[in-house]
């Protein structure tokens, strides 16, 4: 993802060149909302085929790293292809980063394109976005991110046979 940005200390302004967008959705009380039970986190990406252990992420990220920035762009395009559920805006709290994880995926000519996608966060991000303040996260590493990693195609052997000079970015992180 570009222009990642690290976290400052300092509190986060509000963003007044984008103004918030209201929510359309009906208002839920917390206790209410089926989006704030408890228990064990997976993240589906491009329908099911990948999952990702959110809760080995968290754990990965309670090393000390600084979280990142991201630009306004890059949380847009994250929350594209995304289900948000306006009724828990409200219910999130902002201040926890989300957390990016590294991903691939074989192309049809043979290359493999390596992106990112946002494996938890998505409805602190939407908030964000909506409230117009900045958004963080954390950036695992490949090695972290294939640890997390439930289900992928093939993965390990996509990987095994990843040549430099045969990997393309790509921003792919819906």
């Amino acid at each position: 993802m570009p222009a990642l940005k690290k976290r400052t200390k300092a509190k986060r302004k509000k963003d007044k060149s984008s103004p918030a967008k209201k929510s359309k959705s009906k208002k839920i009380a917390k206790s209410s909302c089926p989006h704030c039970k408890g228990g064990a986190q997976t993240y589906r990406y491009l329908k099911g085929m990948y999952k990702f252990d959110v809760d080995l992420a968290h754990e990965t990220v309670r090393d000390g790293r600084d979280p990142v920035e991201l630009d306004r762009d890059d949380v847009d395009y994250c929350l594209d292809g995304c289900r948000i559920h306006e009724q828990h805006l409200d219910h999130v709290d902002t201040k926890y980063p989300g957390i990016l994880a590294h991903c691939w995926y074989p192309l049809p000519d043979g290359t493999i394109a390596h992106g990112h996608a946002l494996i938890d966060g998505n409805h602190r991000a939407a908030r964000c976005r909506r409230d117009g303040i900045p958004y963080y996260a954390y950036l695992l590493t490949e090695e972290e991110s294939r640890a997390v990693t439930l289900r992928s195609p093939d993965i390990e052997k996509i990987l095994a046979n990843v040549r430099p000079d045969t990997t393309q970015a790509s921003t792919d992180e819906s």
